[in-house]
């Protein structure tokens, strides 16, 4: 289905996509949003079930989102207020109000009537025309170019491949296996590289040579799709305590 007829079956506009650029939100919880609005008119309550839009996205994208990142998205949509949770039944299904673009948008303030003065003179100042003139040559001139969500998206792709530049890995854009990195917001990249890429050995080598993470590319979209730097690490003690954690504490007297 074209781009265009997608989005006004979602009811998607352009200040749809210029919220999400305000307030830095991801394509993944993008994506989440748009597949909320179809599931029910806006300003309605709905009874989603993240799973099953985990098996489309699967179907789509060829696998499905990992758990916690799923419930990361959801969580960004809610913090933006995007959506408004009424109860919460389990991690997957709630019940929610998605809330409409012009809820979410500051009403815009009236402009204040400037009283007429009719001794004002109509006698036009060169400098002014000359200015406006030039303005409007560059408004058609600029009607020549990309849009400004696609240069948006340009932006945050190009902020992307540059912090991953920072850290020697270099990605092509021009990859298809590449679309998955611009899937994650830029402060997500920035954390799997600074608290897990650095702390797993960077770009250092064992004493045989080999290099610690071999394909630091696909490493860093494995990191980004499982949420590595969340993971928690225990002592062996700590590991002991959990384990017990997991037993019934009135074990019978046989077992």
């Amino acid at each position: 289905m074209p781009e265009n007829t997608f989005k006004n079956n979602l009811s998607w506009t352009e200040a749809h996509d210029a919220y999400c650029y305000q307030h830095h939100i991801p394509p993944a919880a993008k994506t989440l949003w748009q597949w909320l609005i179809r599931l029910g008119e806006i300003a309605s309550e709905i009874e989603p079930d993240l799973s099953e839009f985990n098996a489309w996205v699967a179907k789509n994208r060829g696998k499905p989102y990992a758990h916690n990142y799923l419930k990361k998205i959801f969580d960004i949509l809610v913090s933006c207020r995007v959506l408004q949770v009424i109860k919460q039944y389990s991690w997957k299904i709630t019940k929610l109000l998605v809330r409409p673009i012009t809820w979410l948008n500051p009403p815009k303030k009236v402009r204040e009537k400037k009283l007429y003065n009719h001794n004002f003179s109509y006698k036009k100042d060169p400098s002014n025309t000359q200015s406006a003139e030039s303005v409007v040559g560059s408004s058609s001139n600029s009607s020549t170019h990309i849009s400004t969500e696609e240069f948006q998206e340009l932006e945050i792709r190009h902020e992307i491949l540059k912090t991953c530049g920072e850290y020697q890995i270099y990605f092509d854009p021009n990859k298809p296996t590449t679309n998955q990195l611009f899937e994650f917001d830029i402060a997500d990249v920035t954390e799997a590289l600074k608290k897990h890429f650095v702390k797993r050995g960077d770009h250092e080598k064992y004493s045989s040579g080999k290099p610690m993470i071999p394909n630091p590319q696909g490493w860093l979209i494995r990191c980004l799709q499982n949420c590595y730097w969340e993971d928690q690490y225990f002592r062996v003690d700590q590991f002991s305590m959990f384990l017990k954690s997991l037993l019934p504490t009135n074990l019978p007297r046989d077992y």
